[in-house]
């Protein structure tokens, strides 16, 4: 029974050599891969930066258009309010002083003696 037992140890022990042997061959001998998944990293990190880009962007316009929107705005009640204040009429200018027509001057119609 020892031998046999040797044998069996001898054999799982040259299968087990040539079980890691073939993984060592399988894994050495493959192509090398890294460009590709260099290249397909490049491509993901592409596609989330103008994802990036297009949000960045949408916002940007936004805020922009809610500036110009406050502007415009304020522009046009400026405006109203100036055309309502301009509405009103101003106070006239004071005429010029009417000469007289009559030059001579005015004396007392009863005379104070009492005389006439």
């Amino acid at each position: 029974m020892s031998n046999t037992m040797y044998i069996r140890k001898e054999v799982f022990f040259q299968a087990g050599v040539l079980f890691c042997c073939a993984v060592l061959l399988s894994t050495g001998c493959k192509k090398d891969n890294s460009r590709t998944i260099n290249a397909r990293v490049e491509e993901r990190v592409n596609v989330v930066r103008v994802k990036k880009m297009e949000e960045c962007r949408a916002q940007l316009y936004a805020e922009a258009n809610k500036v110009v929107d406050s502007l415009m705005l304020a522009e046009a009640q400026a405006g109203l309010n100036d055309s309502l204040l301009n509405r009103r009429p101003g106070k006239p200018n004071k005429p010029a002083p009417i000469e007289p027509v009559d030059t001579l001057s005015v004396g007392p119609i009863f005379k104070p003696d009492g005389g006439r």
